[in-house]
């Protein structure tokens, strides 16, 4: 499989996981394309937008920062983020995302079943 960014649709999100403002998304992989993988997007969050702290109850999510800063929430902690950061939630715990600068934050979202979960 071959897949261009660039020939993708992006899609706008607002309010994403109960949080505020808007960004933009463009899914990467989705369901059944990858074994183990849910969903992978590329995520870009506006200046003041946020992902809402979320629980993953039977999942796991990693965010990867490709550009931008902000403040990362694993499991209620709050954190600096900027590129090349990543940030693993577990099943059974929770996270989310704050673009408290004045650019765009844009990470990398990969949505997984965790192992022997089908």
């Amino acid at each position: 499989m071959i897949r261009r960014l660039s020939e993708l649709p992006v899609e706008a999100k607002v309010h994403i996981r109960g949080g505020v403002g808007a960004g933009t998304g463009v899914d990467l992989l989705k369901l059944g394309e990858m074994a183990g993988v849910l969903s992978l997007g590329r995520i870009t969050l506006e200046p003041g937008a946020t992902i809402g702290e979320h629980a993953h109850p039977n999942t796991e999510d990693l965010y990867l920062i490709l550009e931008g800063r902000g403040l990362g929430i694993l499991d209620g902690e709050r954190f600096p983020v900027g590129p090349g950061d990543l940030f693993l939630v577990k099943a059974g715990g929770s996270h989310g995302l704050i673009n408290d600068s004045n650019g765009p934050l844009t990470f990398l979202g990969l949505l997984t079943r965790p192992l022997g979960n089908n």
